[in-house]
């Protein structure tokens, strides 16, 4: 599977675009797959993309690597819908990360992972799916599994951290208005390698100052979470912080980032300042501050935070993306003679054995003779799904009993995408949708008890089979 990123990020653009899809790049790599990241951009994105395997490269200019691409991922604001389109038509699937409802985008998924995503009233469209909100929000691999921050008593260490370039020139200004009224309190001040105003900060440092030059994701995390206070851009970053549980106070940069402050504001996160050109920014941060000296406001700010950003919007994002692709691009049929060592691969997992009523390995010749046997008899059908010669799943009925009875199990490396659910519903529909089915699952098999209720079987019975107990499941 061959899948391309494609964003702009650097000394020009910023590097929200850039953080984001490297941690899509991450969830990708997670599941062994391993994207083309191209950026058009310069060589500042290095600090923020260690580990990461990238080209620079203009690729509104050339596109040429359509031709080998099945999934393509676009976060940009400088391609149009010509390049959108192109796209969507050449390739099996195209995603579009979104902030504003920037365009009117053709076939595909658009992402938006904006606090206000649902709010902005997309299009319906049957040829578009949609994944909007704080759910869906991309944050890197470090952030996916964070512990979250403990809330002092007082405010004792105060992170200042202004993106990737701070436009507005902010970091040197608040950090000297800290110095001045806040001499004790230690500052982590955060500067990126396209920092126009480097000397001007370094020139403000003294023994309560630490200065974190060009922090890769790890260290953006450990210097959040050894704070009780931020005071930030409203980007990008305003995620991780909140994931991080990290009262902030919020100041507005660009004009596009209004509706997220006021989202951000509404679910009780950020304490806002104002604009970046407000004449009286510098003592609304002070009036804030003092609002958060309080510990149980902090508490608040914090449990506001992490209830709405949890981590795990990437992985979410690659997920939806590859059940997307698969379904697209798989075929379900009746089983044959050369899917034998496949179907055997898969019946002899650990995993699915321990779901099975007979939970000891199988022998390669007791299956084959088996599956020959299955081949030719007239109580079963065996079906799978299929892709690009590989088999996803199985998925059998038994019609020995009154009604068929079914069994169902996916190979190891596409499971945690959804696929059972569609894999279930393709075989009922080839039995037929009035149907009735039978599954039995043992009593201690909460996932799958967990996922037949979910596609509308009901308990109706308690047995006994194998020596294991179990639960009979009917749907229909």
């Amino acid at each position: 599977m061959n899948v391309f990123i494609l964003t702009e990020g650097g000394m020009e653009f910023g590097f929200g675009h850039v953080t984001r899809c490297s941690s899509i790049y991450q969830a990708f790599t997670k599941r062994d797959i391993s994207p083309k990241f191209i950026i058009n951009g310069d060589d500042s994105v290095n600090s923020i993309l260690n580990g990461i395997d990238f080209k620079i490269s203009n690729w509104l200019n050339d596109v040429s690597f359509l031709n080998t691409s099945d999934i393509v991922i676009i976060d940009s604001y400088l391609a149009d819908n010509k390049i959108y389109e192109k796209i969507s038509k050449e390739v099996s699937l195209a995603v579009y990360l979104d902030d504003n409802k920037r365009l009117d985008y053709p076939e595909g998924i658009v992402v938006n992972g904006l606090i206000n995503a649902s709010s902005l009233n997309y299009p319906s469209n049957d040829s578009i799916r949609y994944l909007l909100g704080s759910k869906y929000t991309p944050l890197r691999a470090d952030f996916w599994d964070t512990p979250k921050l403990k809330i002092n008593d007082e405010i004792n260490n105060i992170l200042i951290t202004f993106g990737g370039n701070d436009l507005r020139n902010l970091t040197p200004k608040i950090l000297k208005l800290l110095n001045y009224h806040f001499s004790n309190v230690n500052k982590k001040v955060i500067i990126a390698d396209s920092f126009q105003n480097t000397s001007e900060i370094e020139s403000l440092k003294n023994d309560n100052v630490e200065l974190i030059y060009s922090p890769n994701s790890k260290e953006m995390l450990d210097s959040m979470s050894n704070v009780d206070l931020a005071i930030s851009a409203s980007g990008q970053t305003l995620y991780e912080l909140a994931c991080v549980g990290v009262p902030t106070i919020a100041v507005g940069i660009i004009d596009n980032q209004k509706d997220n402050i006021v989202n951000w504001q509404d679910i009780g996160f950020i304490e806002y300042a104002g604009c970046w050109n407000n004449e009286k920014l510098l003592d609304n941060i002070l009036e804030k501050i003092d609002f958060l000296k309080n510990k149980e406001t902090r508490y608040d700010k914090r449990l506001s935070g992490i209830q709405n950003i949890d981590g795990n919007g990437s992985k979410r994002i690659v997920k939806e993306i590859l059940k997307e692709y698969y379904i697209k691009n798989s075929i379900f049929r009746e089983i044959q003679q050369e899917d034998c060592l496949k179907i055997f691969e898969i019946a002899n997992d650990d995993d699915v054995r321990q779901s099975s009523f007979n939970s000891d390995k199988i022998d390669l010749e007791d299956h084959k003779k088996w599956f020959k046997n299955v081949l030719n008899d007239d109580i079963t059908k065996f079906l799978v799904l299929e892709y690009a010669a590989d088999i996803i799943g199985q998925l059998r009925f038994d019609f020995d009993e009154t009604y068929p009875v079914i069994s169902i199990s996916l190979n190891k490396n596409y499971r945690g995408l959804g696929l059972s659910k569609f894999l279930l519903n393709e075989g009922i529909k080839y039995i037929g949708e009035s149907e009735k089915i039978v599954a039995y699952i043992k009593k201690d098999n909460i996932r799958s008890i967990s996922f037949f209720k979910s596609m509308g079987f009901k308990k109706d019975s308690e047995v006994i089979i194998k020596n294991c107990e179990a639960f009979k499941f009917i749907r229909g």
